[in-house]
């Protein structure tokens, strides 16, 4: 979704921004990968697009990652917190997607 400037006198721009908005768009998401630390039973991720009180939802790329038991722990400005089971693997892979409230 392209946001009009302050300053734009252009109507259809603004037209088309909340036809955007209407139909789902927003600019107040972000999605990336991850994966799950080795030996460890959470993952912190920095996204400056997190906040507190963001919804996080993702899902496992591999088998390893399915088995991984993932659950959201904890948001904050700046970051979110994944917690999982212990395993060696390395090649545990989540997609993730944040939404602000």
């Amino acid at each position: 979704m392209i946001v009009p400037g302050k300053g734009e006198k252009r109507l259809d721009r603004v037209v088309q921004a909340l036809s955007d908005l209407a139909q789902g768009g927003t600019n107040a998401l972000g999605r990336s990968d991850v994966i799950l630390v080795p030996g460890e039973t959470e993952t912190r991720v920095d996204d400056p697009l997190c906040s507190d009180g963001a919804l996080v939802t993702f899902a496992p790329l591999s088998a390893s990652a399915a088995a991984a038991g993932t659950f959201l722990k904890s948001t904050a400005r700046g970051a979110f917190v994944l917690g999982h089971a212990v395993s060696d693997a390395t090649d545990r892979v989540l997609r993730y997607e944040i939404r602000r409230p």
